[in-house]
């Protein structure tokens, strides 16, 4: 699934209210979700509280880029409560940019820990 809500479902209106009384969204293990909605009109939950997105590795953001997601009710995202997240599409770019800055960083910690912690009887017989 690449996408939640395809574009053929949407309202003809600027400012999108969907799934009205929404409160809590989770989108879990789903690796080839990359946005949750394609849409050119924000959009607003405007009773959602609680959001969990894990193991979506190709989710780079919300909605497209530039489309706000008003959250007004939000009080936990990721376990992190009493965050106050005014933008949930702004907040899944930090989030998604943030996963891969620490993936490129722990690419060459892990490579270097790896060579140190090696079992040293093995190097030996195989060289």
């Amino acid at each position: 699934m690449e996408e939640v809500i395809t574009e053929e479902e949407q309202q003809g209106e600027r400012i999108m209210t969907l799934f009205l009384r929404l409160k809590v969204l989770s989108l879990n293990n789903l690796p080839k979700l990359g946005h949750f909605f394609l849409t050119e009109h924000a959009l607003k939950f405007p009773f959602l509280r609680e959001v969990w997105i894990d193991d979506c590795p190709q989710m780079k953001m919300f909605v497209q880029q530039g489309i706000s997601v008003s959250t007004p009710s939000l009080e936990c995202v990721n376990y992190d409560y009493g965050v106050k997240v005014d933008d949930l599409n702004k907040w899944t770019q930090q989030r998604f940019n943030s996963k891969e800055q620490k993936a490129s960083q722990g690419t060459t910690n892990g490579d270097e820990s790896e060579a140190i912690v090696g079992d040293k009887s093995e190097m030996t017989t195989k060289g």
